[in-house]
């Protein structure tokens, strides 16, 4: 009786899941969690901890390092995607390496069982594997500076070789590492030395030197085992930039001309461009300082990865520059270069108020039969200043046999001149019907659009 109950709950149980496959449910796939490790490692026969003692973390493929702490205590954070068996390997020089394995539920806290570690009579002879794999142990710094930079134009990379079970390879088994760049700048950056021998932790250290040319340089340790080249994941180091060269600072704004004469509180953004003397953006955070003859503008701001130092200027409503007039102004930026001395440089941008059409001449005409007749104007602020990028000029006849030719279709551009096709023009009106003489009204109309304001003249007269 008991076995038909015990097969019947069976056949019960695979038909549940039968269905639930029919019903396409679904087993969700993990998130990624943490599984947080505790523990502490103490020497076997004292008691005392040993502090600074290696700490990896390992599922076979990724890992985790850490250090003990002056009671021996440590503590590390693990990624999971699942429950899983961990293995910690504990070493240290002078002491025999120690692993332990654990099962990890994910988003818990593992409390390890005591590690005790037993001190060996030499230094570095643990037992190990031969090499089968490279890692980063150190990087002295993420970002150096090029040569003269003022910055460091070093940093040291340690690299460790481990066996094919995680653990440093000992003196025994020690190999050469020869290094490489994967990717550089090309400004000239080296290696010393160029080829290391594994310590008795199983570690080379090798130095980077900067060369003239900023950018991200790719640092690869390979050893050859058996006759196959073995590398590591290349390790990136920024190199940046040394301090600002006068001959390669400069300021600007996008425009050369705003509509804002008569504005408080126009915005416009003004940006620092600083090199250098080796035309490589400066060390990102160097500091430029900002000011203007007109306006009220942001004091000053670092630079970032390009060099770039951006600040908002507001505007004030009528700008009057020394040299240059009324709806002028000039903003000036400053730094300091690799003699402690303070460099500048400058850029004049222009105000430009409400349209105007003026010095229309003639005012009126009489225009012959098959005759025709030459008109300037001109168009501008009330100082004379160009109208800004956007302003389209017409000009048309809205009444009678005329036609016109010239500057009668302008679209001007970004600028701060003046003169001819930027504030003064000319056309040409002519009899459209020469076979007939008939004296009647004609209109001639002038038309800006612009965003410093719309404004239209007509010029009256007769066409015959």
């Amino acid at each position: 009786m008991k076995k038909k109950i015990v097969l019947l709950f069976l056949a019960v149980t695979a038909a549940l899941k039968i269905s639930g496959c029919e019903f396409g449910l679904e087993e969700e796939v993990p998130e990624e969690q943490n599984v947080t490790v505790r523990g502490q490692i103490v020497e076997s026969i004292t008691g005392d901890p040993v502090f600074n003692a290696n700490v990896r973390i390992t599922d076979g493929i990724n890992r985790v390092n850490t250090t003990t702490d002056n009671e021996g205590r440590f503590t590390a954070v693990f990624e999971l995607t699942e429950d899983q068996e961990l293995t910690v390997i504990t070493f240290k020089e002078g002491y025999g390496t120690d692993t332990l394995s654990f099962y990890a539920t994910a988003g818990s806290t593992v409390n390890l069982p005591l590690i005790q570690m037993k001190q060996t009579q030499g230094t570095g002879n643990n037992s190990s594997g031969g090499p089968a794999s490279i890692y980063l142990f150190s990087q002295s710094a993420q970002s150096i500076g090029v040569k003269e930079s003022g910055s460091n134009e070093t940093a040291q990379i340690i690299f460790e070789v481990l066996d094919s079970t995680g653990v440093p390879i000992n003196s025994d088994n020690s190999i050469s590492l020869n290094f490489s760049f994967g990717a550089g700048p090309g400004g000239g950056e080296f290696f010393y030395p160029a080829s290391v021998v594994t310590n008795a932790l199983g570690r080379a250290s090798v130095t980077i030197n900067t060369g003239t040319i900023a950018g991200v340089a790719q640092v690869i340790a390979e050893m050859v085992v058996n006759g196959v080249a073995i590398k590591s994941k290349p390790v990136l180091i920024a190199i940046h930039g040394g301090f600002p060269d006068s001959d390669h600072f400069a300021v600007a704004s996008e425009k050369l001309n705003y509509p804002a004469y008569g504005i408080i509180g126009f915005e416009i953004p003004f940006t620092a461009f600083a090199g250098d003397k080796y035309s490589n953006p400066v060390r990102p955070g160097t500091s430029v300082y900002f000011s203007s003859s007109s306006g009220i503008i942001e004091g000053s701001e670092g630079t970032d990865d390009l060099g770039r130092s951006t600040v908002t200027l507001l505007t004030q409503p009528f700008p009057n520059h020394p040299d240059f007039g009324a709806g002028f102004f000039e903003v000036t930026a400053s730094t300091i270069d690799e003699n402690n001395s303070s460099i500048s440089t400058s850029t004049i941008r222009l105000q430009s108020g409400f349209s105007q059409i003026y010095n229309v001449s003639p005012t009126s005409f009489d225009i012959s039969n098959g005759g025709s007749q030459f008109f300037t104007y001109s168009v501008s602020d009330a100082n004379g200043n160009p109208l800004s990028e956007g302003t389209s000029i017409s000009v048309s006849v809205t009444e009678g046999d005329l036609d016109v030719s010239g500057d009668i279709d302008i679209q001007l551009p970004d600028t701060q001149g003046s003169g001819a096709g930027i504030t003064m023009f000319s056309f040409t009106a002519y009899d459209s019907e020469p076979g007939e003489d008939r004296p009647h009204t004609a209109i001639i109309s002038i038309s800006v659009s612009s965003p410093n304001g719309n404004v239209k003249v007509d010029i009256s007269g007769t066409a015959r």
